[in-house]
């Protein structure tokens, strides 16, 4: 057999035809040189993966594991496409040396040196193989030092790194998306989107544009995401097995903007598109989730979004530990869907566990506004307003001060409201308008809509209890008489009779049998 020159003579790995990448591989698998093939596929991973992935896979299913061990990028693109657990992660890749983000120092005498490109590679797929898994607080730090290395190293070597950058930016923009920092990711994507041109790739623009979109809609600007899913659209088309996955996030952030915009047959229509990945990366499950659970806010089968929310928060529990996008909105998607079916102490359940962030105060904002305790509201709201995490919690803590203010005061004159409403509107966000109390909608051609629904009841401050009638719910439903409740708070039982009357208000009853079936239905007990 006549001996195919090596491709991995080359300086970090030069762009090489894929024929030869090919019949190199291929070569070093009939010889059983393992070291050699997992060289090939380290050295050129982003043509295998792109343009060969059954000949990648093909390979990586016969090169014995410990063969991956000296090379970090090729064991990245092991775990990638074969997705091996995730306690063999760390092992399979082990320390690799980068240099640290802040040594200018050592990064700009890398980014001059033949091993730039070899290095930008190695954080790339390094980046990739933990987002893939779950541990993206570790992902975002290697995009942040991916981007500042690749920008050095792109003005030292720019016939070199050019054709490489966009696609390593467009992945570090989605990791940063996934990992709680919208503001950096959308930053990143752009630079992508405009580098695309120069990748030799044509999926980057579509891809760049379509993740915008789907960003944007996730922090609430459903004015921009509509922007960016035109440039989707315009962009050049991908084939392959990119395809499907460039189409879901971009159909993800149309539902979505269709749903807050309360365009139903639009949303349905994106909606109808979507489906949970399988064997893909599973990052865009919750934001499928999240999509659906939306929708139903607004018109569907709120019941079973609710189950699907807690399937699916089990799930796909390893992509929506703290430090995440999805994490947050899953968990004030489930609350909400509660609340709009009247059930505030399950809603407030739902919270129970979570991390102090800018989206859970606004969710639990809106349980205290349920609840009637419009004091916790207000400070809840105010304490995200304080906070300019995103458009959406700045425009549902607005919208619940507003609320807040209707119903303590019977009025509707604060500056929240005036402020709510101008930016609700400007960014497309007329779902969250049905969280204001139906007496005070305005009468602009909306309102009249046969399936248009409030997402918080009607009546829902009267499921709001004090402590002291939660006490008695609680003993009724043990089968305890008002004595022995109240000698359990060392209290007489005189004072007992006058919580649960005020208890029996609250719930519109006359009886305890009528107060335990009314708190079941809220689902109170």
């Amino acid at each position: 057999m006549e001996t195919v020159p090596s491709l991995l003579s080359a300086p970090s790995a030069e762009i090489a035809p894929t024929s030869a990448i090919v019949a190199e591989l291929r070569e070093a698998l009939a010889m059983e040189d393992w070291t050699r093939a997992v060289g090939v596929v380290g050295a050129h991973w982003s043509m295998l993966l792109d343009d060969l992935r059954e000949v990648l896979d093909d390979a990586l299913r016969v090169i014995p594991l410990p063969a991956f061990a000296q090379d970090a990028r090729a064991a990245a693109i092991r775990d990638i496409r074969l997705h091996v657990a995730a306690d063999e992660v760390d092992r399979m890749l082990g320390e690799a040396v980068l240099p640290d983000w802040d040594d200018l120092v050592g990064l700009d005498e890398v980014a001059r040196s033949p091993r730039a490109l070899s290095l930008l590679s190695v954080i790339a797929v390094r980046m990739i193989a933990f987002r893939v898994r779950g541990r993206l607080a570790r992902a975002r730090q290697l995009a942040e030092l991916l981007e500042r290395f690749g920008h050095i190293a792109g003005v030292h070597q720019p016939a070199r790194i050019s054709p490489r950058l966009p696609v390593a930016l467009l992945q570090a923009g989605i990791t940063r998306g996934l990992a709680d920092d919208i503001p950096g990711a959308l930053l990143t994507l752009r630079d992508a989107y405009e580098r695309g041109p120069s990748a030799g790739k044509e999926h980057v623009e579509r891809d760049a544009a379509g993740k915008s979109a789907f960003f944007l809609a996730l922090s609430g600007d459903m004015t921009m995401a509509a922007t960016w899913l035109r440039r989707h659209d315009e962009s050049p088309h991908a084939h392959g097995w990119l395809k499907p996955r460039i189409a879901l996030t971009a159909d993800i952030a149309r539902a979505l903007v269709a749903t807050e915009e309360l365009h139903q047959a639009e949303a349905a229509t994106a909606l109808a598109r979507l489906d949970q990945p399988v064997n893909a990366e599973q990052s865009w499950g919750p934001g499928v989730t999240y999509a659906h659970a939306r929708f139903a806010l607004a018109w569907g089968d709120r019941h079973g979004a609710v189950e699907n929310v807690r399937r699916d928060r089990q799930r796909y529990a390893e992509w929506l530990v703290e430090g995440t996008t999805l994490g947050p909105l899953l968990e004030m998607a489930e609350s909400d869907l509660l609340l709009s079916l009247g059930r505030v102490h399950p809603a407030r359940h739902a919270l129970a566990n979570s991390a102090e962030h800018p989206v859970t105060r606004v969710a639990r904002a809106r349980v205290e506004l349920a609840a009637a305790d419009y004091d916790a509201a207000s400070r809840y709201a105010a304490a995200a307003l304080s906070d300019s995490y995103s458009t959406r919690t700045r425009v549902e803590a607005l919208a619940v001060q507003t609320a807040t203010s209707l119903l303590r005061d019977g009025t509707q004159t604060s500056i929240a409201s005036s402020d709510f409403e101008a930016a609700a509107q400007a960014n497309g966000l007329a779902l969250i308008t049905l969280s204001i109390p139906r007496r005070d909608l305005h009468d602009d051609g909306n309102a009249t809509e046969p399936d248009r629904r409030e997402i918080l009841p009607a009546n829902a401050e009267t499921a709001g209890l004090t402590s002291q009638q939660v006490l008695v719910l609680q003993g009724l439903d043990q089968g305890l008489t008002l004595r022995q409740i109240g000698a359990r708070q060392h209290l007489s039982v005189n004072t007992m009779k006058t919580h649960a009357k005020a208890l029996y208000r609250r719930l519109g009853v006359n009886n305890r049998d009528e107060a335990l079936a009314r708190a079941h239905d809220l689902g109170l007990l």
